[in-house]
């Protein structure tokens, strides 16, 4: 045994307290694995280099965590402080084998360094987690929940930490100088004139206390928010890493097909170990537009109840499920059905929050440890559509116009075209291309989407990127009745069967006029996300770019030249949508857009690229009503407004509808005496098109339909 221990009274105990501590926290976490076994869903474990990749930046650099840099640095002081400090314990609970090992090379340079190092990050923790109680106790951040488990855990924390270092403190003062413990040193050489009987006793109660606390962290752990110190790392490994704009796929045929989620059992793995991990510190909440616009609707409430509900199933379930011993003592299958029969809707979420959810993806992307709230609620979407028929009566119109006409403003398919009435060149369709035999020289299918088709505002957005695309001598087309509504807004809203029957009419179209060979251009990009990130889930694999992608480009080589004739000077802010900018990282794309019209002056909003704040349409909200709090497009409208800027800037047709409203609403719409003017990017670009060489429409503005 090394010098460390010799004082140490009744050091031997040391080792039922901890490796008891640590059986009970095993046999915790094995009661927790039980609800795991009874779960439907594994996860997948694909990209393994992916996962390896994210789980170093989000688990252990901790990116996310820095985006508020004062938390971040909080947190990291706390977390890498008692990484470091457990080599400590470490060495105190295997009797000095830790030290033993480090001693070896450099003669016991090495723990020497160790123990400086362990002085500095004792010194460090203490300070945050005071700092930490600050936070939760004076200036109280309202996405930080005020509870007693934070307010323990903390102490526990600092309560070991400060032990151990005061343990050190007196036991040199005691008993001489620990090589390296420099802090111990000093202040143990200050205390070294007091009685040598005390200087012993308080070594011994502040040794021991430091080991009981570890003892009982340890034993608490498994029943604590805390227990992502173990659960973080995995979560992250088993993270979403294909397009998050990519919902789960659903086999509607399967013989043992769930619709959705239901239950605790119809979670995955990962979505079981998100309730787990989740250390609410409530940045999901803070993002989440619907919970800033006073809906019931808060992401981190309901992974808290995911996590309830998980507890209270493990009650119900046998350590080892349907095992010949468990059936032996009575428990079946039922009994297990009985303990994860419970509902999660109107439990661990309640029915209206389900609705709220714009399914922006703010939540998601503001999760330090890449919980994944959106897919869950569409999962519970999906179970009440298909199962239940429970969903808002707004929805039935838009779903008997996706399935009877393929499209939810349930207007005819000849009304395709009339956006392209007027217009001073043609636009041609697929199909007469192919008919007179020039499909191989087609550049481009514009994809025009259904607001863009039946929309009046939208329909000008239309007809500019098509003038676009023809002052630039693109050769495109369009699939005119041929193109239905992509899905999205009834994959969103959790009608999965819609959207595969109206996305398999769409691959197979696509796949027959081989537009997996050329470019599919969009002005939507809840379009662009579902043609791109799930149409390979059906066999449709093609390269689609946002409009605001492509016109870039034609700008950049040089194929669409502007002038600033007759053109006036603007401010302008830029909305980013969240199905662009999120979801698929299309950020600078559309500002290089802006950038290039002459007299433009860009002002970002508060929230802007993929912090930007949703404008209230997503996931199936363009065709609810916002009955509880603030209208988002209220909320957002008001963030335009504090720019100053005379025209917001969109790249989404429900954005534009939204923002629009907005404006309306507060009283700075078209023809008002502060007027502020939402306009897509393609109609400011139309605008800006140098004369000659093309026809553009006259006084260089777009013609209202």
């Amino acid at each position: 045994m090394f010098e460390t221990f010799q004082h140490v009274p009744f050091y031997p105990l040391v080792f039922p307290l901890f490796w008891g501590a640590a059986a009970f926290f095993v046999l915790a976490m094995a009661r927790h694995l039980r609800v795991f076994g009874a779960a439907r869903n594994a996860s997948p474990t694909d990209r393994p280099m992916s996962r390896l990749w994210g789980t170093i930046r989000y688990g252990i650099v901790q990116t996310r965590m820095f985006r508020d840099p004062a938390a971040g640095i909080l947190h990291a002081g706390i977390f890498w402080g008692f990484v470091l400090l457990t080599i400590g314990t470490a060495n105190i609970v295997t009797g000095g084998l830790v030290q033993a090992i480090v001693s070896i090379p450099f003669d016991g340079l090495l723990w020497a360094a160790v123990m400086a190092m362990q002085n500095v990050v004792a010194v460090i923790v203490i300070a945050c987690v005071l700092w930490a109680y600050w936070r939760r106790l004076v200036t109280k951040p309202k996405r930080l929940t005020l509870n007693r488990d934070a307010l323990l855990i903390l102490g526990m924390i600092g309560g070991l930490v400060a032990a151990e270092l005061f343990a050190q403190c007196f036991e040199v003062a005691a008993y001489g100088p620990i090589d390296g413990a420099f802090v111990a040193n000093a202040v143990g050489g200050v205390l070294s004139g007091g009685s040598p009987a005390v200087l012993e006793a308080a070594f011994a109660v502040f040794w021991w206390a430091h080991m009981v606390l570890v003892a009982a962290f340890l034993a608490y752990l498994p029943f604590s928010k805390h227990l992502h110190i173990a659960t973080a790392i995995p979560n992250i490994a088993l993270r979403k890493v294909v397009p998050r704009g990519q919902l789960p796929a659903m086999d509607l045929e399967a013989e043992d097909a769930t619709f959705g989620i239901r239950t605790v059992a119809d979670l995955s793995w990962k979505d079981l170990l998100d309730g787990f991990t989740c250390t609410e510190c409530g940045r999901c909440q803070q993002a989440c537009p619907a919970w800033n616009t006073g809906k019931p609707l808060n992401p981190k409430t309901f992974i808290m109840g995911i996590r309830h509900e998980s507890v209270e199933a493990e009650a119900g379930l046998p350590l080892i499920p349907n095992s010949p011993s468990v059936r032996a003592a009575g428990h079946d299958d039922s009994l297990q059905a009985a303990a994860l029969a419970r509902p999660l809707v109107d439990t661990a979420i309640p029915y209206e929050a389900v609705w709220d959810c714009l399914t922006c993806n703010a939540c998601v992307e503001a999760c330090p440890v890449t919980i994944e709230h959106v897919d869950k609620i569409v999962g519970l979407r999906r179970n009440l559509v298909l199962e239940d028929s429970r969903f808002p009566q707004e929805l039935t119109t838009a779903f008997k116009g996706m399935e009877s006409v393929a499209n939810p403003w349930g207007q005819p398919p000849s009304a395709r075209l009339d956006w392209a009435k007027g217009l001073p060149f043609q636009v041609r369709t697929v199909a007469d291309v192919e008919r007179v035999g020039e499909l191989d020289g087609l550049e481009v299918l514009y994809w025009v989407g259904c607001a863009a088709a039946f929309d009046d505002r939208n329909r000008r957005v239309a007809r500019a990127v098509a003038t676009c695309l023809d002052a630039a001598g693109v050769s495109f087309a369009v699939l005119g009745q041929e193109e239905s509504c992509t899905g999205d807004p009834a994959r969103r809203m959790g009608n999965e069967y819609v959207f595969q029957i109206l996305a398999g009419q769409n691959v197979e179209t696509l796949n027959r006029y081989r537009m997996g060979e050329r470019t599919i251009v969009t002005a939507c990009p809840h379009c662009f996300n579902t043609i791109g990130n799930e149409y390979t889930q059906l066999g449709g694999s093609f390269t689609i770019k946002h409009h605001s992608q492509y016109l870039s480009s034609l700008v950049a080589d040089g194929r669409l030249v502007l002038g600033a004739d007759g053109l006036p000077d603007r401010s302008v802010t830029y909305h980013d949508s969240c199905y662009l900018a999120r979801y698929n990282g299309v950020i600078a794309q559309p500002r290089e857009v802006l950038g290039s019209i002459p007299g433009v002056e860009l002002r970002e909003m508060e929230n802007s690229g993929r912090q930007t704040f949703c404008c209230g349409a997503g996931g199936g909200r363009m065709w609810m009503e916002e009955s509880r709090g603030t209208r988002v497009n209220a909320a957002r409208t008001l963030q335009v407004l504090d720019t100053g800027a005379s025209t917001v800037a969109t790249a989404c047709p429900f954005c534009m509808v939204m923002l629009r409203d907005g404006l309306n609403d507060a009283g700075r719409g078209t023809g008002t005496a502060d007027e502020v003017t939402a306009q897509d990017i393609s109609e400011l670009l139309a605008a800006a098109i140098a004369p000659g060489g093309r026809e553009v429409p006259a006084g260089r503005a777009l013609p209202v339909l």
